[in-house]
Protein backbone atom coordinates (compact mmCIF):
# COMPACT_ATOMS: atom_id res chain seq x y z
CA UNK A 1 0.00 0.00 0.00
CA UNK A 2 1.23 2.99 -0.54
CA UNK A 3 0.75 6.14 1.84
CA UNK A 4 0.32 9.64 0.66
CA UNK A 5 2.68 12.32 1.55
CA UNK A 6 0.11 13.99 3.36
CA UNK A 7 0.91 11.29 6.49
CA UNK A 8 4.25 12.17 6.68
CA UNK A 9 4.97 15.13 8.76
CA UNK A 10 7.59 17.72 8.75
CA UNK A 11 8.23 20.31 11.14
CA UNK A 12 6.54 23.71 9.56
CA UNK A 13 3.83 21.11 7.46
CA UNK A 14 0.75 19.74 7.66
CA UNK A 15 0.32 16.99 10.30
CA UNK A 16 -2.24 13.97 8.89
CA UNK A 17 -3.59 10.96 10.23
CA UNK A 18 -5.04 8.67 7.37
CA UNK A 19 -8.27 6.98 6.95
CA UNK A 20 -8.08 5.10 3.26
CA UNK A 21 -10.86 3.01 3.42
CA UNK A 22 -14.26 3.63 1.47
CA UNK A 23 -15.58 5.29 4.83
CA UNK A 24 -12.55 7.29 5.42
CA UNK A 25 -11.56 10.90 5.90
CA UNK A 26 -8.51 12.68 5.84
CA UNK A 27 -7.87 15.49 8.27
CA UNK A 28 -5.06 17.84 8.22
CA UNK A 29 -3.26 19.91 11.23
CA UNK A 30 -1.15 22.81 11.67
CA UNK A 31 2.18 21.06 12.05
CA UNK A 32 3.61 24.21 14.45
CA UNK A 33 0.50 24.90 16.56
CA UNK A 34 -0.92 21.60 16.77
CA UNK A 35 -4.73 23.31 16.28
CA UNK A 36 -7.28 21.71 13.69
CA UNK A 37 -6.33 23.63 10.25
CA UNK A 38 -9.05 22.09 8.19
CA UNK A 39 -11.01 19.10 7.38
CA UNK A 40 -11.62 17.89 4.04
CA UNK A 41 -14.11 14.73 3.75
CA UNK A 42 -12.55 12.24 1.02
CA UNK A 43 -16.09 10.55 1.00
CA UNK A 44 -18.32 9.57 3.66
CA UNK A 45 -19.16 10.35 7.48
CA UNK A 46 -16.82 7.61 9.67
CA UNK A 47 -18.60 4.02 9.82
CA UNK A 48 -20.60 4.06 13.13
CA UNK A 49 -21.94 0.55 13.75
CA UNK A 50 -25.43 0.32 13.48
CA UNK A 51 -26.23 3.21 11.85
CA UNK A 52 -28.67 2.44 9.32
CA UNK A 53 -29.02 -0.71 10.26
CA UNK A 54 -32.09 -2.99 12.19
CA UNK A 55 -31.00 -2.30 15.86
CA UNK A 56 -30.07 -5.27 18.46
CA UNK A 57 -29.24 -6.16 22.01
CA UNK A 58 -25.50 -4.19 22.48
CA UNK A 59 -23.23 -5.93 25.28
CA UNK A 60 -22.65 -3.43 28.73
CA UNK A 61 -19.37 -2.68 26.48
CA UNK A 62 -21.13 -1.42 23.47
CA UNK A 63 -23.20 1.01 25.41
CA UNK A 64 -20.23 2.41 27.17
CA UNK A 65 -18.79 3.21 23.27
CA UNK A 66 -15.15 2.54 23.83
CA UNK A 67 -12.92 3.17 20.74
CA UNK A 68 -10.87 0.42 19.54
CA UNK A 69 -6.70 0.40 18.28
CA UNK A 70 -5.64 -2.23 16.26
CA UNK A 71 -2.52 -3.22 14.30
CA UNK A 72 -0.22 -5.64 13.22
CA UNK A 73 2.75 -6.96 14.98
CA UNK A 74 5.81 -4.25 15.42
CA UNK A 75 3.57 -1.34 14.16
CA UNK A 76 3.95 0.30 17.29
CA UNK A 77 0.11 -0.04 19.66
CA UNK A 78 1.47 -0.23 22.85
CA UNK A 79 3.60 3.31 21.79
CA UNK A 80 0.19 4.59 20.23
CA UNK A 81 -1.66 3.54 23.30
CA UNK A 82 0.59 5.27 25.89
CA UNK A 83 0.61 8.96 23.24
CA UNK A 84 -3.54 8.55 23.20
CA UNK A 85 -3.66 8.52 26.77
CA UNK A 86 -1.00 11.29 27.02
CA UNK A 87 -3.41 13.13 24.50
CA UNK A 88 -6.44 13.21 26.43
CA UNK A 89 -7.75 9.17 26.64
CA UNK A 90 -8.90 8.55 30.68
CA UNK A 91 -8.72 4.96 30.13
CA UNK A 92 -7.38 1.85 27.90
CA UNK A 93 -7.49 -1.32 28.04
CA UNK A 94 -5.04 -4.38 26.82
CA UNK A 95 -6.95 -7.41 25.36
CA UNK A 96 -4.35 -9.41 25.35
CA UNK A 97 -2.63 -8.49 28.85
CA UNK A 98 -6.54 -9.62 29.85
CA UNK A 99 -6.08 -12.64 28.13
CA UNK A 100 -2.90 -13.50 29.16
CA UNK A 101 -3.86 -13.06 33.13
CA UNK A 102 -7.19 -15.33 32.62
CA UNK A 103 -4.50 -17.64 31.62
CA UNK A 104 -2.70 -17.45 34.75
CA UNK A 105 -5.81 -17.03 36.60
CA UNK A 106 -8.84 -18.32 34.86
CA UNK A 107 -12.29 -18.40 36.15
CA UNK A 108 -14.25 -21.76 36.67
CA UNK A 109 -15.74 -21.79 33.79
CA UNK A 110 -12.86 -21.23 31.39
CA UNK A 111 -10.67 -23.86 33.11
CA UNK A 112 -13.30 -26.77 32.58
CA UNK A 113 -13.83 -25.85 29.54
CA UNK A 114 -9.75 -26.03 28.81
CA UNK A 115 -9.41 -28.74 30.61
CA UNK A 116 -12.95 -30.61 28.77
CA UNK A 117 -11.53 -29.67 25.43
CA UNK A 118 -7.62 -30.56 25.74
CA UNK A 119 -7.24 -32.27 28.94
CA UNK A 120 -4.92 -31.90 31.96
CA UNK A 121 -1.98 -32.35 29.94
CA UNK A 122 -2.76 -27.99 29.36
CA UNK A 123 -3.80 -27.57 32.67
CA UNK A 124 -0.22 -26.35 35.28
CA UNK A 125 -0.14 -26.40 39.10
CA UNK A 126 -4.04 -27.62 39.00
CA UNK A 127 -5.04 -24.06 38.45
CA UNK A 128 -3.38 -22.12 35.58
CA UNK A 129 -3.31 -22.68 32.19
CA UNK A 130 0.07 -23.49 30.56
CA UNK A 131 0.17 -21.36 27.17
CA UNK A 132 2.99 -23.52 26.03
CA UNK A 133 1.51 -27.04 26.45
CA UNK A 134 -2.09 -25.36 25.38
CA UNK A 135 0.18 -24.08 21.80
CA UNK A 136 1.41 -27.53 21.48
CA UNK A 137 -1.95 -28.95 21.32
CA UNK A 138 -3.60 -26.73 19.42
CA UNK A 139 -1.17 -26.74 16.35
CA UNK A 140 -0.67 -31.01 16.72
CA UNK A 141 -4.50 -30.54 15.73
CA UNK A 142 -5.22 -32.54 12.45
CA UNK A 143 -7.84 -29.41 12.09
CA UNK A 144 -6.20 -26.34 13.55
CA UNK A 145 -9.19 -24.11 12.12
CA UNK A 146 -11.43 -26.17 14.23
CA UNK A 147 -9.07 -26.33 17.15
CA UNK A 148 -8.80 -22.33 17.67
CA UNK A 149 -12.22 -21.77 17.11
CA UNK A 150 -13.23 -23.61 19.91
CA UNK A 151 -10.26 -21.59 21.72
CA UNK A 152 -12.04 -18.97 20.76
CA UNK A 153 -15.41 -19.80 21.27
CA UNK A 154 -13.67 -20.45 25.09
CA UNK A 155 -11.54 -17.31 25.70
CA UNK A 156 -13.38 -14.13 23.57
CA UNK A 157 -16.75 -14.19 25.91
CA UNK A 158 -14.43 -14.60 29.48
CA UNK A 159 -11.94 -11.50 27.89
CA UNK A 160 -15.08 -9.43 27.72
CA UNK A 161 -16.51 -9.90 30.37
CA UNK A 162 -13.64 -9.40 32.36
CA UNK A 163 -13.12 -6.21 30.03
CA UNK A 164 -16.60 -5.30 31.55
CA UNK A 165 -15.70 -6.02 35.16
CA UNK A 166 -12.54 -3.43 34.58
CA UNK A 167 -14.69 -1.05 33.23
CA UNK A 168 -17.29 -1.48 35.90
CA UNK A 169 -14.63 -0.95 38.59
CA UNK A 170 -13.02 1.98 37.04
CA UNK A 171 -16.22 3.79 36.99
CA UNK A 172 -15.53 4.50 33.16
CA UNK A 173 -18.21 7.08 31.85
CA UNK A 174 -19.80 7.46 28.60
CA UNK A 175 -18.48 10.96 28.15
CA UNK A 176 -14.92 9.63 28.21
CA UNK A 177 -12.55 8.73 26.16
CA UNK A 178 -12.01 5.12 26.55
CA UNK A 179 -9.56 3.13 24.23
CA UNK A 180 -9.36 -0.98 24.01
CA UNK A 181 -6.58 -2.18 22.33
CA UNK A 182 -7.31 -5.21 20.65
CA UNK A 183 -4.58 -6.89 18.61
CA UNK A 184 -6.97 -8.98 16.28
CA UNK A 185 -9.89 -6.78 16.19
CA UNK A 186 -11.05 -7.87 12.32
CA UNK A 187 -9.64 -11.34 12.55
CA UNK A 188 -12.39 -11.84 15.14
CA UNK A 189 -15.24 -9.94 13.77
CA UNK A 190 -14.84 -7.56 17.27
CA UNK A 191 -15.10 -3.91 15.05
CA UNK A 192 -18.90 -3.20 15.49
CA UNK A 193 -18.29 -3.63 19.54
CA UNK A 194 -16.82 -0.54 19.32
CA UNK A 195 -18.03 3.54 18.10
CA UNK A 196 -14.75 4.01 16.60
CA UNK A 197 -11.90 2.08 14.97
CA UNK A 198 -8.02 3.14 14.57
CA UNK A 199 -5.30 1.38 12.71
CA UNK A 200 -1.55 1.81 13.36
CA UNK A 201 0.24 1.05 10.19
CA UNK A 202 4.04 0.56 9.21
CA UNK A 203 5.26 -0.73 6.25
CA UNK A 204 6.42 -4.24 5.95
CA UNK A 205 9.83 -3.49 6.05
CA UNK A 206 9.49 -1.80 8.74
CA UNK A 207 7.78 -4.38 10.56
CA UNK A 208 10.66 -7.04 9.75
CA UNK A 209 13.02 -4.47 11.12
CA UNK A 210 11.62 -4.21 14.41
CA UNK A 211 10.87 -7.80 14.58
CA UNK A 212 14.58 -8.72 14.14
CA UNK A 213 16.08 -5.84 16.05
CA UNK A 214 13.73 -6.30 19.26
CA UNK A 215 12.73 -10.16 18.94
CA UNK A 216 15.87 -11.41 17.61
CA UNK A 217 14.63 -13.14 14.90
CA UNK A 218 16.48 -13.60 11.12
CA UNK A 219 14.63 -12.15 8.53
CA UNK A 220 12.94 -15.37 7.21
CA UNK A 221 11.30 -15.64 10.91
CA UNK A 222 10.29 -12.51 10.72
CA UNK A 223 8.42 -12.83 7.65
CA UNK A 224 7.17 -15.56 8.74
CA UNK A 225 5.21 -14.45 11.53
CA UNK A 226 3.70 -11.33 8.97
CA UNK A 227 2.73 -14.46 6.48
CA UNK A 228 0.36 -15.68 9.38
CA UNK A 229 -1.07 -12.65 10.31
CA UNK A 230 -3.74 -10.44 8.40
CA UNK A 231 -1.18 -7.49 6.91
CA UNK A 232 -1.17 -3.80 8.15
CA UNK A 233 -2.24 -2.76 5.36
CA UNK A 234 -5.92 -4.47 5.36
CA UNK A 235 -5.86 -3.40 9.03
CA UNK A 236 -5.82 -0.10 7.57
CA UNK A 237 -8.27 -0.19 5.02
CA UNK A 238 -10.73 -1.50 7.50
CA UNK A 239 -10.45 1.01 10.34
CA UNK A 240 -12.04 4.38 10.78
CA UNK A 241 -8.75 5.87 11.92
CA UNK A 242 -5.26 5.72 10.85
CA UNK A 243 -1.99 6.20 12.66
CA UNK A 244 1.13 6.39 10.35
CA UNK A 245 4.25 4.80 12.46
CA UNK A 246 6.93 4.84 10.15
CA UNK A 247 8.99 7.86 11.35
CA UNK A 248 9.86 8.84 14.79
CA UNK A 249 8.11 8.57 17.68
CA UNK A 250 7.15 12.26 17.82
CA UNK A 251 5.67 12.02 14.09
CA UNK A 252 3.89 9.35 15.98
CA UNK A 253 2.70 11.71 19.12
CA UNK A 254 1.66 14.28 16.92
CA UNK A 255 -0.36 12.39 14.66
CA UNK A 256 -2.05 10.70 18.33
CA UNK A 257 -2.73 14.26 19.52
CA UNK A 258 -4.38 15.53 16.30
CA UNK A 259 -6.18 12.67 16.73
CA UNK A 260 -7.53 13.42 19.69
CA UNK A 261 -8.61 16.74 19.55
CA UNK A 262 -10.74 15.61 16.03
CA UNK A 263 -12.51 12.90 18.34
CA UNK A 264 -13.06 15.69 20.82
CA UNK A 265 -14.49 17.77 18.43
CA UNK A 266 -17.08 14.95 16.81
CA UNK A 267 -18.26 14.58 20.40
CA UNK A 268 -18.70 18.65 21.32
Amino acid sequence: MAVPELSLFFPGHSLSFLCPGKHHRLVSFSGRAGKRKRTRRVSAEPRIPGKGQPQRNRTETEELKPLALTGGIACGKTTAGRFLMEAGFSHIYDTDAICHDLYDNPTPNLLDGMRESWGDAIIADGSRIDRAALSRRLFAEEDRADAFAKLNALVHPAVERRLRELMRRDAVREDELTLVEVPLLFEIGWESRYSHTIAIWSSRETQIARLMARNGLTREAAEARLAVQMSADAKLARADFGLINNGGPEHLRMQCFALVAHLKSLAA
